[in-house]
């Protein structure tokens, strides 16, 4: 749990957590519900390193080994 939290931190986490972080922000000065909702879900998926990365969402190909 803390090597998911604490390594791999690239460009598109730090981007997703201050969207996270804005989105809370909003929530509590405007007093709206669902900007909570829309701020754990990008906090979620900074924290635990989860959503679509650079490439898009697919699948990963099995490599095949060299002896095949």
């Amino acid at each position: 749990m803390k090597k998911v939290l604490f390594t791999n931190w690239h460009a598109m986490r730090w981007i997703r957590l201050i969207i996270g972080l804005f989105f809370i922000q909003q929530a509590i000065q405007f007093h709206e519900f669902l900007l909570g909702f829309v701020a754990a879900f990008f906090l979620f998926q900074a924290l635990f390193n989860t959503g679509c990365g650079l490439n898009g969402c697919q699948i990963p190909t099995l490599k095949k080994s060299k002896n095949e």
